[in-house]
């Protein structure tokens, strides 16, 4: 399944579109357990800002899930590997719930301890554990 470069009013280098099929192999090796993906990288020159923008869609196949990245950076090649980089951490996120893994990293810091999921089997409670020494005026 390749996946298809378009580089609307762009023109690439040969070395710097050897460099982005470089990156789009490597994600083309990560898609084969899918069943069939459609991936699309669009590259764009956005010479007014001095960058090139980056828009790889990923269409899974699998639950009609598409997974999008949009990246920019002073050359093509940068743009493209941070967008590849983008869906391939995407990638990972989705297989691993297809899997049916509890959760994905490290636990929201922002949830409780107990609604952690690495802490909520240990709960502490040292109130009822406690003896306070009495005040003595």
């Amino acid at each position: 399944m390749p996946i298809e470069l378009i580089t609307p009013k762009t023109t690439l280098t040969p070395e710097s579109e050897k460099r982005v099929r470089r990156d789009l192999d490597g994600l083309e090796r990560r898609l084969s357990s899918l069943p069939h993906p459609i991936a699309t990288l669009t590259l764009r020159d956005r010479s007014s800002e001095r960058r090139f923008t980056a828009d790889l869609i990923l269409q899974t196949g699998v639950d009609s899930a598409d997974l999008v990245a949009h990246q920019a950076a002073p050359t093509a090649e940068a743009a493209a590997k941070l967008a590849v980089e983008d869906i391939e951490r995407q990638l990972e996120k989705y297989m691993a719930t297809l899997r049916g893994d509890a959760s994905f990293g490290t636990p929201s810091r922002r949830e409780p301890k107990t609604l952690r999921p690495a802490t909520a089997a240990v709960v502490e409670d040292d109130e009822d554990d406690y003896d306070a020494p009495p005040i003595s005026v």
